[in-house]
């Protein structure tokens, strides 16, 4: 049996009477204990990936593997080992949050203790005072933060991650990702779906870059950064008429050239490095921005 938990090679998939594919000869794979980062545009291909890997979409071409076995071939047992996030949490409104999170756990055939685990995993949340409430009447974090735990309560093997983090506060934002470091280092394996770049940059292990139907890179953010960022300092100070000035300098320019003159300066305060952000590697990469300028994140 292979070690990953996902094998994608060659995947292909063109809809019923489109012009062209949507994804095409695709290929990575997922360990135990890794997180992937599955990254790119509305319409880069990213959904029709995932329905692909939920085995929603069977007519593929290429191999795609789960657990060692080709999706395709799988019954419904795959479900009890996949965890899976949604970006909008399809939760039943007329049901508390501890009824969602019994009757989920219900649908599992080795869902185990996970039962008793439900107050403490939504204490953890802070969802605990609101488990026996309706769930129409939670708002959207408390909903994206029930949807996680729905997620992972089971301990699944495989986790399937949707913006996890999206309409959090700072706080539970902090608290999710706490959580899926912590699976990490259990051994779960991750496939996060994200248009943050700073999430993919401080969970991933291995991010890729999707654009137009293709994965057109993919590697450690940190090498990423490294091969492909524009590395350089930020110099603050103020110019003749007191105003505060933040420039961005290469290094090159901080040692050939005098940033008072050129900039205006009568005071410089603070040098700093400047961080080279995945934003900027996949808009060199691909041409294309995550979020269309306007457009909020998702």
């Amino acid at each position: 049996m292979s070690e990953y938990l996902i094998e994608v090679q060659g995947l292909g998939y063109r809809y019923s009477g489109a012009s062209r594919d949507a994804v095409t000869g695709l290929g990575f794979a997922v360990l135990p204990g890794q997180i992937y980062g599955f990254l790119g545009p509305s319409g880069a291909g990213k959904s029709t990936t995932q329905k692909i890997l939920y085995r929603l979409l069977p007519d593929y071409e290429g191999s795609v593997r789960l657990f060692g076995r080709e999706v395709r071939d799988w019954d419904g047992a795959l479900y009890d080992r996949l965890g899976i996030g949604f970006e909008t949490p399809n939760l039943y409104a007329k049901l508390t949050g501890r009824e969602n999170l019994q009757f989920a756990l219900s649908m599992r055939r080795e869902a185990g203790g996970a039962a008793a685990d439900i107050g403490s995993a939504a204490e953890r949340l802070g969802l605990g005072a609101a488990l026996d409430s309706l769930t129409d009447t939670y708002s959207k974090g408390m909903r994206m933060r029930l949807a996680f735990l729905r997620a992972v309560l089971h301990r699944p093997p495989l986790l399937f991650l949707d913006e996890p983090t999206s309409g959090l506060d700072p706080l539970w934002a902090r608290e999710v990702k706490d959580w899926i470091l912590e699976l990490r280092a259990a051994g779960t394996a991750i496939f996060l779906t994200t248009h943050s770049m700073e999430l993919a940059d401080e969970l991933c292990d291995t991010v890729g870059f999707l654009a137009d139907g293709q994965l057109v890179l993919q590697e450690p953010p940190d090498e990423l950064k490294r091969r492909f960022g524009k590395p350089g300092v930020i110099v603050s100070g103020r110019d003749a008429a007191g105003a505060g000035l933040d420039i961005e300098v290469g290094y090159d320019d901080l040692l050939q050239q005098d940033l008072r003159a050129r900039y205006g300066l009568q005071e410089i305060s603070r040098v700093c490095n400047r961080e080279v952000s995945l934003e900027e590697v996949f808009l060199q990469v691909t041409g294309q921005r995550l979020i269309p300028a306007g457009e909020g994140g998702s």
